[in-house]
């Protein structure tokens, strides 16, 4: 079961393998965006942590929201 009081673990760019970007049309004509990313904050162990999750009016504004969230350093 989930623990709903855990707070996510800090987000480390550096540790990012790779990220994850979904869009989906909703029913109102707007956008859902999601970015995740699967980090890897130990030798051998991979987990998926959410970075971002927003809703956008047109795809500029979902770019942003991506552009946003990725980090590429």
């Amino acid at each position: 079961m989930l623990n709903a009081l855990a707070q996510p673990k800090q987000f480390i760019p550096n540790q990012v393998e790779f990220y994850h970007i979904e869009i989906c049309p909703l029913a109102d004509g707007s956008l859902s965006v999601a970015v995740s990313a699967t980090i890897c904050p130990y030798e051998g162990e991979l987990t998926s942590q959410e970075l971002h999750y927003d809703r956008a009016h047109s795809l500029d504004e979902a770019l942003a929201v991506i552009k946003k969230s990725v980090s590429l350093q």
